[in-house]
């Protein structure tokens, strides 16, 4: 009998010692449950910084077609803090592919950082990304440009061995100022019937008439633009053809309307100035004529279609591509509430297109723009 009962009270025992052994162990996990957090609980406990866009934008490359550099840009800053900062993604956008590296850079303000991109098949590539901090100012203006050494056909079977994209970007506090609407009172001039493609010329007469200058658009036609022969010419140097021909002629670029602006103001006694506006942002051509004044824009005749390289031409070693449906305007109004833009059309007449398409289509025209004033 005493054998059993100390077999019963060791039993007992054992049971007790586990009892207490498991209590003690749940107590420990429940401590250290309540007072240690994983590593990844505690960056995920840490507030992220919260940034503010003070403006952004994209910059296409000139020669646009199936294979387009494309700049999507952005001005911003973080939240409670005063330095701004400028990003920069520059992708390539391509209906091709290619076995071959290339080489490019990214250039803002004069500063150059090279870039190397491997090879890609087709469809969108981000190849290089550019981040700056900036110094605060009122006005403010970054001068961007990004080359690309490609070897590469488009669609159209053109050759492409670079690509250029260009902008500059102006953030100032006139834009928060800004009126939401603006339509300036600029008066329609058409090109029709001496000028059939003398769009470009027609624009700037129709502001030089909006600055109160006495001025007949043959007369500034035939006295103050510069004309070379088809195929022997660079529009960025003359007319391509006589704008009086409704046949082989093909316009010209804003260096040459620049040209004949001034000589035409010199000529008559005019103080005007002649700004070249070519790669500025959007929202500065909307700024100036805010200010009251009209800007001449390059476009398209219809803006419901693309842009697509038409003609190439070798002019003294440089080859030029000419572009599809290109067309001068002047830009007279913008609605920031409708989000259209009005335009002065010299092919037909004042005409109002919504504003992200009148963007897209001077983008790809080459972000061409001037100003007179």
């Amino acid at each position: 009998m005493k054998k059993y009962l100390s077999c019963i009270i060791l039993v007992i025992l054992c049971l007790i010692c586990a009892m207490v052994f498991y209590a003690n162990a749940s107590s420990m996990d429940d401590k250290d449950n309540t007072t240690v957090s994983p590593d990844i609980d505690k960056e995920q406990a840490k507030p992220t910084k919260v940034t503010t866009i003070e403006k952004s934008g994209t910059i296409l490359s000139e020669y646009y077609s199936e294979t387009n550099l494309r700049i999507e840009w952005s001005i911003y800053k973080y939240l409670n803090e005063s330095l701004l900062y400028f990003s920069a993604e520059v992708y390539l956008d391509s209906a091709k592919g290619s076995n071959a590296p290339h080489n490019g850079y990214v250039e803002i303000n004069g500063e150059k950082t090279d870039f190397r991109t491997e090879s890609f098949t087709s469809g969108s590539y981000l190849i290089h990304t550019h981040t700056d901090t900036l110094q605060y100012e009122r006005d403010l203006k970054i001068e961007i440009n990004v080359h690309l050494d490609i070897n590469i056909m488009d669609d159209n079977g053109v050759i492409l061995s670079e690509l250029n994209a260009y902008g500059i970007i102006n953030a100032t506090e006139d834009y928060k100022n800004m009126d939401k609407t603006k339509l300036l009172n600029v008066a329609h001039v058409s090109q029709f019937p001496s000028l059939p493609t003398g769009d470009e010329i027609t624009s700037l007469g129709t502001v030089l008439k909006f600055l109160n200058y006495n001025v007949d658009v043959n007369d500034l036609c035939d006295l103050y633009l510069s004309k070379g022969p088809v195929g022997f010419t660079s529009f960025y140097e003359a007319n391509v053809g006589n704008p009086r021909s409704q046949y082989n002629s093909y316009g010209c670029y804003s260096p040459v309307i620049i040209d004949a602006a001034k000589r035409f103001i010199q000529a008559n006694g005019g103080t005007s100035r002649v700004t070249d506006m070519k790669g500025y942002n959007p929202d500065e051509l909307y700024r100036q004529v805010w200010k009251g004044n009209p800007i001449i824009v390059w476009v398209c005749e219809d803006f419901e279609i693309t842009p697509s390289i038409s003609r190439i031409w070798i002019v003294n070693g440089e080859t030029l591509y000419l572009k599809s449906n290109m067309a001068c305007m002047v830009l007279t109004g913008y609605d920031y509430t409708k989000n259209t833009v009005t335009l002065s059309n010299p092919a037909g007449g004042m005409m109002t297109v919504d504003m992200d398409l009148f963007e897209l289509r001077y983008s790809q025209m080459g972000s061409q723009a001037i100003m007179i004033q």
